[in-house]
């Protein structure tokens, strides 16, 4: 399993930066997945969740960290049939606004990308436990401190 942590340049991505406070190597405002065929996978701002071509998003992108995450073959399965079950689900605009404002929002069978990507690890076990909050609530910043209690997340 390989998922993609990014800081991006728009506006909105710099609101997610702000709000998240420091995070090493860089503060991410998205996190997606890469797939076994090459697409990385998603949820995204206006568009939900969907597959990209890799460089999709090269414009708008200040800094980039892939990481590989040790796992089983069925770990690996998991992981990936539930993202791709979750092609073209909506974008979570209130869990957002949740994150912004000190309220606890968020719409069923909708998706924020860093909601996507920590479902999927629990689907597959990687979090061997119940989390202390709940998926909607969990920004790319605080996935990304996450992975890093399990392993070694580079720093440069």
């Amino acid at each position: 399993m390989i998922i993609r942590f990014v800081q991006g340049t728009t506006w909105n991505s710099q609101l997610i930066v702000m709000q998240s406070k420091t995070a090493m190597p860089f503060t991410p405002s998205h996190v997606e997945a890469l797939t076994p065929d090459g697409f990385l996978l998603g949820a995204h701002f206006g568009s939900g969740v969907q597959k990209r071509k890799p460089g999709y998003d090269n414009e708008h992108t200040a800094h980039e960290l892939y990481i590989e995450l040790d796992a089983t073959a069925d770990q690996n399965k998991l992981f990936y049939e539930f993202l791709e079950s979750k092609i073209g689900e909506p974008y979570d605009w209130r869990a957002i606004f949740g994150f912004l404002l000190p309220a606890h929002e968020h719409t069923m069978n909708h998706a924020i990308c860093s909601a996507l990507i920590t479902l999927a690890l629990r689907e597959c076990r990687w979090f061997q436990f119940v989390l202390a909050s709940p998926a909607h609530l969990i920004s790319p910043r605080d996935l990304l401190l996450m992975v890093s209690s399990r392993m070694l997340v580079p720093m440069g």
